[in-house]
């Protein structure tokens, strides 16, 4: 597979901290790639300075064949970047179709405010209902979103996010306070994100049953650096990702 998205020698340091340092990575187009390590590695960093959350200090970043160092977050939705949180951002006093609604306004000339107006979004709204069936809230769609249980907010700002339409989607925990059954239905989903709507996924993530069931690539950090990259099976193999990550192999 093409590399889709092209990272070389990145590096971001705050003050005197360090958190990511000379880190190179390409994601294969189609594929789900993830990224894993303990806290303070700098998934999180790396994940925002692909994201355009961050610019690097130094380094090269490119989509395909946009050059992406520069370009704030919200240019890089236009080029086909969407991304999820750590913490969910979501419209809580809103309904969840409003919410989906929201993330439609890239595909029009108005600005953000101008989309809650009515009938400013009206004619998004049977895709918008969609991605909240998707996502397992359909039956819920007039709900203020900031009602909703913690696993299905998550839920919701997925379907907001493909609501910009993505062609590269990355996730920033998307299972952290999930139960096992809403864990389940998230694996299907990424799957079903990348197979069926054709989007290259890029998720970082501390569960390790849902890494090893749903990337094709892995790639560990530790301490900003890049420690090793493989197929699952070769990282769940790797000496030092056991002793230092996973504490022992998983089933393959």
């Amino acid at each position: 597979m093409n590399a889709f998205l092209r990272a070389e020698r990145l590096h971001k340091s705050f003050g005197g901290v360090r958190a990511v340092h000379d880190v190179s990575v390409d994601v294969p187009q189609g594929s789900i790639f993830a990224l894993i390590g303990p806290n303070g590695a700098g998934k999180s960093t790396l994940l925002n300075l692909l994201s355009g959350i961050y610019q690097p200090d130094s380094g090269f970043l490119q989509l395909k064949e946009a050059n992406l160092v520069g370009l704030p977050a919200h240019a890089r939705v236009r080029l086909g970047i969407a991304r999820t949180f750590q913490k969910i951002r979501l419209f809580k006093q809103l309904t969840l179709l409003e919410n989906v609604l929201a993330g439609f306004h890239i595909h029009q000339d108005l600005p953000l405010w101008k989309c809650f107006l009515p009938g400013a979004t009206g004619r998004f709204r049977d895709e918008a209902m969609e991605l909240l069936s998707f996502v397992g809230l359909g039956n819920r769609a007039t709900d203020r979103a900031g009602a909703l249980p913690y696993g299905q907010q998550r839920m919701l700002e997925i379907a907001r996010a493909l609501a910009t339409r993505p062609k590269l989607f990355m996730l920033d925990e998307p299972a952290a306070g999930l139960n096992a059954a809403e864990v389940g239905f998230l694996l299907k989903r990424l799957e079903n994100i990348n197979k069926e709507r054709n989007v290259t996924v890029v998720v970082v993530e501390h569960n390790m049953d849902l890494v090893m069931n749903v990337a094709q690539r892995v790639l560990v950090m530790d301490h900003g650096l890049r420690l090793v990259e493989g197929t699952p099976r070769e990282v769940q193999a790797n000496p030092r990702v056991i002793e230092a990550y996973l504490g022992g192999e998983f089933a393959a």
